[in-house]
């Protein structure tokens, strides 16, 4: 029975990530039959945050606002897990200047924000968003195995903001970058919608908080 469970749940997580595609951007046109999809209020958002607190801070109210649930991870680990509207406070009380909250330099950043994912990935939000992500050498294998494991449940990933992102396309399913004052940014809680219903998107997104 234990094989037979085991061989099941690998099926199903393969059946899940799509082929040459990122999970969340295989649409290229919407579909010519209308379908049922995640209402607002029950899509789930795992934020995975940065050093920018402000723009984090910014992102997840307009979110919030929209009524979508966001689950909050800090660098700051002792800042983190919050939901819905309290994600934007939790998200104030973080550091903003070039270091972590704590003082932890940027590999350990990158090892509490790859923990975050993983998390989110254990608990099946319906998106996982990374908050200016900056792929290097040193860092590049360990991002790509998590965002890996992200692909292969199924879930869809956003960066936010990202300084350097993955070489693999496969990965992400769009970059968001904030702009308020650019007339024809999509609201933020309209394109990570679009990306959780895998409805037709550009693979970069001018995104405004207001």
């Amino acid at each position: 029975m234990v094989v037979i469970s085991c061989t099941a749940l690998v099926l199903s997580l393969a059946a899940c990530t799509p082929v040459n595609r990122a999970v969340g951007d295989t649409q290229d046109n919407p579909p010519a039959v209308a379908h049922d999809s995640i209402h607002t209020s029950d899509a789930e958002v795992g934020f995975v945050g940065s050093t920018d607190t402000a723009a984090d801070k910014l992102a997840i109210d307009a979110m919030a606002d929209d009524g979508i649930s966001v689950y909050y991870a800090s660098l700051d680990s002792d800042a983190s897990d919050a939901a819905g509207t309290a994600a934007s406070d939790t998200a104030a009380d973080a550091g903003a200047d070039g270091t972590d909250a704590d003082g932890t330099d940027a590999a350990d950043s990158d090892i509490t924000a790859q923990h975050a994912v993983a998390d989110y990935v254990a608990r099946a939000v319906d998106i996982i968003i990374v908050s200016g992500i900056a792929i290097t050498d040193a860092n590049r294998d360990t991002w790509e195995q998590t965002l890996g494991n992200a692909r292969e449940a199924g879930i869809a990933v956003a960066l936010l903001n990202p300084v350097a992102v993955p070489d693999n396309d496969l990965l992400y399913a769009a970059t968001l970058t904030i702009n308020d004052r650019d007339a024809n940014a999509e609201r933020i809680g309209d394109a990570v919608l679009a990306v959780i219903r895998d409805e037709p998107h550009e693979r970069s997104i001018a995104v405004t908080t207001m």
